[in-house]
């Protein structure tokens, strides 16, 4: 955790934007996953059907946006350091 912290005073790495991506869509999913449970054993009502259509759209994207992480990846622009 200590080798996160370095360097928080200039422009991230792109491993450190990858890390914050990764935990934001992390935080989306299961957002995500809460409120589809909340709702799973009532009727819907138009409100909820757009709020359960907002969730889809952001996992979409986030989906979209790991997929361009892995892309980078296997071009070779993002490379690691260190192996895992």
């Amino acid at each position: 955790m200590a080798d996160l912290m370095e360097k928080l005073d200039g422009p991230r790495t792109a491993q450190q934007e990858l890390f914050y991506d990764l935990e934001d869509a992390a935080a989306v999913i299961a957002w995500s996953v809460n409120a589809l449970t909340a709702s799973a054993g009532i009727d819907r009502s138009p409100d909820q059907a757009i709020a359960l259509m907002k969730l889809c759209a952001l996992l979409a994207a986030q989906q979209a946006k790991l997929a361009g992480y892995a892309d980078e990846v296997k071009a070779g622009k993002i490379i690691r350091s260190h192996s895992v």
